[in-house]
C-alpha cells in the first residue's frame, strides 16, 4: 500500500465530519471559547491515541493478548450503544426562558475523540499500515514511521479546521433538519457498528462462509 492510499484510508476512517455534526448538537448554547476548547481537546486526544497506535499499536494489542477481531467487536459494541442513543433519544421539553445546559469538556474525549475520530476502524487501519512497514531500528523503519506520524498530524490539522468551522459549514441547516441529520447519522453509525462486529465475528470464523 502506497502512502497516498494510506492517507486516503486514514482520512476516511479518522475524519471529523461525524464528530462535527455531533458537536453542533451537544454544544448548543455554549460560548465560542468553550466550543474552541472542546475542539482542541478532542483533536489532541485523538492525535495522542492515533500516534500511540502508530508507534506501538500491534505491540499493545499483542501484549494484552487482544486480537484485532476482539478489538473490532468491542469497538463496534461501544459505538452501537452511543449511536442507538442518537437515534432514539428524545429532547426534554424546556421553557423558552430556561437556560440551556452548559456542555461539559468531557464530550471532547467521549464521544468526539473516541469513538468518532479515533474510531475502531481507524485504529485498526493504523495497526494494519504499521504492520506493512519495515520493523526494527533501521533508517528505513524510522523514516516510514515518521511518515505515518506525519500523515496522522496532517489529518488531525484538517480535523481541527472542520471542528472549528462546523458552525459555518452547517450554518444554513435549520435546527429541525439538523435533528433529522442527527437521526440519520445515528442510524448509519448503528449500521457501521454492526458491520464492525460482523467483521470481528467473521475473522474469528464464527460466521459460516457459503
Amino acid at each position: 500500500m502506497g502512502w497516498v492510499e494510506s492517507f486516503v484510508l486514514l482520512f476516511a476512517t479518522t475524519n471529523a465530519m461525524k464528530a462535527a455534526i455531533v458537536s453542533l448538537a451537544m454544544t448548543k448554547g455554549a460560548d465560542a471559547a468553550l466550543k474552541r476548547a472542546i475542539a482542541f481537546r478532542a483533536v489532541l486526544i485523538t492525535t495522542v491515541v492515533c500516534i500511540l497506535f502508530a508507534l506501538a499499536g500491534a505491540a499493545i494489542l499483542s501484549g494484552l493478548k487482544i486480537t484485532v477481531e476482539a478489538f473490532l467487536i468491542a469497538g463496534g459494541a461501544i459505538l452501537f450503544v452511543f449511536a442507538l442513543n442518537m437515534v432514539i433519544s428524545e429532547e426534554k421539553e424546556t421553557s423558552a426562558d430556561a437556560p440551556l445546559p452548559t456542555p461539559s469538556m468531557d464530550i471532547a474525549a467521549f464521544p468526539m475523540a473516541v469513538p468518532l475520530m479515533a474510531s475502531p476502524q481507524g485504529l485498526v487501519a493504523i495497526v494494519a499500515i504499521e504492520a506493512t512497514l519495515h520493523q526494527g531500528m533501521t533508517i528505513e523503519a524510522i523514516t516510514e514511521v515518521g511518515i505515518l506520524v506525519g500523515l496522522i498530524l496532517i489529518i488531525m490539522a484538517i480535523n481541527l479546521g472542520i471542528l472549528l468551522g462546523a458552525e459555518r459549514i452547517f450554518a444554513k441547516i435549520s435546527p429541525a433538519f439538523l435533528k433529522v441529520v442527527m437521526r440519520i447519522v445515528g442510524l448509519l453509525l448503528c449500521a457501521l457498528a454492526v458491520q464492525l462486529m460482523i467483521s470481528g465475528f467473521d475473522g474469528l470464523g464464527l460466521i459460516p462462509n457459503p
